[in-house]
């Protein structure tokens, strides 16, 4: 039962993904609107395992968002991947005593015409339940990053928080 409400979350969040997509490239075309600064952090569990996923204009991680042609860009966008797989544990804080190991799935600066954006996957498991704990979020290394919109999905608990340029406690509550 848990592993069907889990799917059900995680296909819904891809449609809600689709669809914001959607109407992002839309806006793209209409009225240039992209949100540098911006990011959208999710997370979900189902029982003990869960996946990370984290979005952002690339501008806001990488520095740019054109297509990497020069070494000098490339070696930026390869900074960027080895910095942000490094340091996700840093931005997404578990209670030590739950041992949750995170691990890459992907990242990746997907370029879309002249915008592009940088997404992180992960994977994740923990040997105790994180509801009833705290999650603590801190993004104040990339300076170029000034609002995330994060949503954790456990259990029956959905819950957000907006997370300004310093360090942010989340109750799974």
């Amino acid at each position: 039962m848990k592993s069907t409400i889990a799917n059900i979350i995680f296909i819904s969040l891809a449609i809600t993904s689709t669809n914001t997509l959607a109407k992002e490239k839309h806006q793209h075309r209409e009225h240039g609107a992209h949100s540098h600064g911006h990011a959208d952090l999710s997370i979900a569990f189902d029982g003990l395992n869960g996946q990370i996923e984290f979005k952002s204009p690339a501008e806001s991680v990488v520095g740019f968002e054109h297509v990497a042609k020069s070494d000098s860009d490339k070696n930026k966008v390869t900074k960027a991947i080895n910095d942000f797989e490094s340091k996700i544990t840093t931005y997404v804080q578990f209670d030590s005593s739950l041992g949750c190991k995170i691990e890459k799935k992907s990242i990746d600066m997907v370029a879309d015409g002249s915008h592009a954006d940088f997404i992180a996957k992960f994977t994740l498991s923990c040997i105790k339940p994180v509801n009833g704990t705290a999650l603590t979020f801190d993004f104040t290394g990339l300076k170029k990053l000034k609002d995330i919109d994060a949503t954790v999905l456990a259990e029956e608990l959905q819950l957000k928080a907006e997370i300004k340029s310093k360090k942010t406690k989340l109750e799974i509550k």
